[in-house]
């Protein structure tokens, strides 16, 4: 067995052995499938340079699973205590046998109604996936603070709910210190420290949520950041969630400052040099089901990211995705989708437009009924003339855009491709 399949074995062994195995809770995604490209080789997927995503549907070419393996372990009259796990895999869907370690994404522990003034309140601590915000259909989590933390969530106040939070993640490099007379490198830690205020019943079936983020590279003792680098940042956001006859659209509100902008999903890098601005995000999406027939889901973003070294880009997206149900478990789809980033630097356009129909057997009717199987072609067209250098070769510095040239080109030029292929989908 591969190394990623022992640590699974293991895991869900001792896990077991711990707990009783018929109190297990077992939650999940995955994906997986096969593709074929029109210029040959391996499946392709289209994401325009500078983008940050891509329409999804028929346009995903690896095997990617997290595996959930959680436990309530103490129950004392409304006081409880919940374990939880998250193991996740991925690799490139090239072969039969593929070799991976696991990534060990949520180890936490979170306890509910300790405090009697506090009811439903949840305290927690550990690796967790925390209260992420996403849209599906490009698979952009705009609000993730994911990783080691802690925190209280859901304070009732009566009219709204209130949570505190802090995680960490860390930098690759990004400080430097003498350490016995030579110069070294080390990772840096930066802390995200998350307020949020949500449930605000502005209108029937409409809620508000805001939210505060700050985030601070914090370097170990004898190594210093770099003199350019952001050290810290700002991440607001507000959020409008409507509730539909049949579906909920959502708007959402951004605005990031230095350390905030480079990952823009409130999670900061602020031993970074390259990442002094602001973004200002925008984003409406939504699913609507008209019937047991006909639904949809859709979004359109403009997010504009200006830097002080000029390196930033101005994406604007729109997609829509119909569905058609012949039955209760087969469906039609339609994914429409259009990008274009615009370079800061060189003031030129990448765009793309993809399109994928597919047919789809999935357990029951809804947009989001899973699991499914689905069958799809895929048609995407991009016109490139600007990219991003990849070393500093050539006089160029790594990361900065460039225009393409004669005798040098970053981008993916012209093109366009089609590809077909199946893939499963299910998460529970």
């Amino acid at each position: 067995m591969t190394q990623g399949r022992v640590s699974l074995v293991v895991f869900i062994a001792t896990t077991a052995m711990v707990f009783p195995v018929s109190a297990l809770d077992f939650k999940g995604y995955a994906r997986s499938g096969i593709g074929w490209s029109s210029r040959g080789g391996e499946q392709q997927c289209q994401t325009v340079t500078g983008a940050a995503s891509k329409y999804r549907l028929g346009n995903e070419c690896e095997t990617y699973a997290e595996l959930k393996l959680g436990q309530q372990v103490c129950q004392q009259d409304d006081a409880s205590f919940y374990f939880d796990t998250n193991l996740a895999y991925a690799v490139s869907q090239r072969a039969d046998f593929e070799a991976v370690s696991p990534a060990l994404r949520e180890v936490n522990i979170q306890a509910e109604n300790l405090f009697p003034a506090l009811p439903g309140a949840k305290l927690w601590a550990g690796k967790r996936f925390y209260q992420r915000h996403d849209v599906h259909m490009i698979d952009f989590y705009y609000w993730d603070i994911s990783g080691p933390g802690a925190g209280i969530e859901n304070i009732n106040t009566g009219w709204s709910s209130i949570s505190f939070a802090v995680t960490r993640n860390s930098e690759t490099g990004g400080s430097q210190g003498y350490i016995s007379q030579q110069m070294r490198e080390k990772d840096v830690i930066t802390d995200t420290l998350d307020f949020r205020i949500a449930n605000l019943n502005v209108n029937p079936g409409g809620a508000l949520e805001f939210g505060l983020d700050y985030g601070r590279a914090n370097p170990s003792e004898n190594y210093v950041l770099s003199n350019n680098a952001s050290k810290q940042g700002y991440l607001f956001t507000a959020s409008h969630q409507q509730t539909l006859p049949k579906g909920w659209s959502t708007s959402v509100l951004q605005y990031a400052t230095d350390a905030m902008t480079s990952l823009n999903n409130g999670r900061a890098e602020g031993a970074a040099v390259n990442n002094r601005g602001k973004m200002l995000r925008l984003i409406q999406h939504g699913n609507v089901e008209f019937d047991d027939r006909w639904g949809f889901t859709y979004v359109a973003m403009y997010q504009d990211i200006q830097r002080d070294n000029h390196n930033g880009t101005r994406w604007l997206t729109a997609g829509v995705r119909p569905m058609y149900h012949w039955t209760p478990t087969m469906s039609t789809l339609v994914e429409l989708g259009y990008d274009q980033v615009k370079s800061q630097k060189t003031q030129q356009t990448n765009s793309q437009y993809k399109i994928t129909l597919a047919q789809q057997w999935q357990a029951g009717p809804g947009n989001f009924a899973r699991p499914a199987l689905r069958l799809y072609v895929t048609y995407a067209d991009w016109k490139e003339k600007w990219g991003y250098a990849e070393s500093n070769d050539f006089g160029l510095s790594k990361g900065m855009a460039y225009s393409d040239t004669s005798s040098l080109k970053l981008s993916r030029g012209n093109r366009d491709e089609l590809s077909v292929g199946a893939q499963m989908e299910i998460w529970w």
